[in-house]
């Protein structure tokens, strides 16, 4: 399927007023053929509805039938599988998931939006360490005195959230995270 149309018919489902979105979503997937562009996009939508629904072993078995497909999002399925691990308390299951989404950084299979997600999910999760880890780990290659996208500042205000948890001494991306806010407080200051 063309992106554009995935985009549109995903689109044409997540803002419909119907209690059926997981359903339709899942239909929709199933109709794709594997490797063909759409069907995770589809399959990990509706298994975010499940898991919406309290249905997570219905959920967790979309999750891992597409786990190897590449991602088409800005979050990989591994990540969605992860929030479903923290959601259920499976706590081997977590483990195992952020191991394998370490060897896909490694491997830059990865996007900074799923670090950004991952890094947030262990931090409402009280992993707040490991949280650290993940929200540093898309800044590595990053200087913190050049422009940064908008997930890239995402990661700095999370990272410089859990570093005041740890009691981690300030940094140059600290530093970033404080113009950011003084950015946001002056420009609603502004529009007041």
């Amino acid at each position: 399927m063309d992106p554009l149309d995935v985009e549109a018919r995903h689109d044409e489902i997540e803002f419909a007023m119907r209690a059926d979105k997981a359903e339709a979503h899942e239909a929709l997937g199933r109709s794709i053929p594997q490797g063909e562009y759409g069907r995770v996009t589809f399959l990990s939508t509706a298994a975010e509805h499940w898991m919406m629904r309290g249905e997570n072993d219905r959920a967790r078995a979309l999750l891992e039938e597409i786990q190897d497909e590449p991602s088409e999002g800005e979050v990989a399925t591994r990540a969605t599988q992860l929030q479903l691990a923290f959601a259920t308390g499976d706590e081997v299951w977590a483990t195992a998931l952020l191991k394998q989404l370490l060897a896909d950084f490694r491997a830059d299979l990865v996007t900074v939006s799923t670090c950004h997600f991952v890094g947030d999910l262990l931090r409402e999760n009280n992993e707040v360490r490991q949280a650290h880890r993940w929200l540093t780990l898309p800044l590595a290659y990053v200087d913190p005195d050049d422009d940064l996208d908008a997930v890239e500042e995402m990661c700095v205000e999370s990272r410089a959230q859990v570093r005041r948890q740890l009691g981690f001494p300030h940094d140059r991306f600290d530093a970033v995270a404080d113009e950011l806010a003084a950015i946001r407080r002056n420009s609603r200051g502004a529009t007041s």
